[in-house]
């Protein structure tokens, strides 16, 4: 991902307070380590307003036969009702615009690659003609062995353009994915 596109690296200082909120709860669980181990996530600890507004992803290592992966583990309903659609157990490779795919795919290989967690703007755009919407992103790496990064967490509020965005992916793409 260009320098530019970065707001900022670990430590992080988020000027919007619900950002900050997920990133300090997740710097409590990581404590000393590189990251938390993902059943460490206690979804009671933060706001339940926030919850709709996360994706997990499941990081699926490069192998012989197969580049690297990264498959949604949850897909929160703010995300459903902008794309209009349930990425639960799908691969990124199935989101629909090939630049938001690339530019998502970049960032989560940013995430494994450094084991820091990313703030960074991020682009939406349904399709070549949609509008382009940038939103601030936070990526949270796990890890099970303390080493690996093996989920990443992302929080993205799009709550203040959800509903454009909507409008954008259905003019788009239709009502469903092809």
């Amino acid at each position: 991902m260009p320098p530019e596109d970065y707001l900022r690296r670990s430590p992080i200082r988020f000027d919007e307070a619900n950002y900050q909120v997920c990133y300090e709860y997740w710097q409590r669980l990581k404590g000393q380590r590189k990251s938390p181990k993902w059943s460490e996530w206690d979804w009671f600890e933060i706001p339940v307003r926030l919850i709709p507004y996360f994706l997990v992803v499941d990081v699926i290592h490069e192998t012989a036969e197969a580049p690297r992966d990264y498959v949604y583990r949850f897909w929160g309903t703010a995300s459903v009702t902008m794309h209009n659609f349930d990425f639960t157990n799908l691969s990124i490779r199935k989101i629909r615009s090939p630049e938001t795919a690339m530019q998502t795919a970049r960032q989560y290989d940013e995430v494994v690659e450094t084991h820091e967690a990313l703030g960074s703007a991020y682009t939406v755009q349904a399709g070549v003609d949609g509008l382009p919407y940038v939103q601030t992103s936070l990526r949270l790496p796990f890890s099970s062995d303390g080493e690996t990064v093996d989920q990443i967490a992302t929080y993205c509020d799009w709550s203040r353009d959800m509903l454009k965005i909507r409008d954008d992916h259905i003019r788009a793409f239709g009502e469903r994915p092809g």
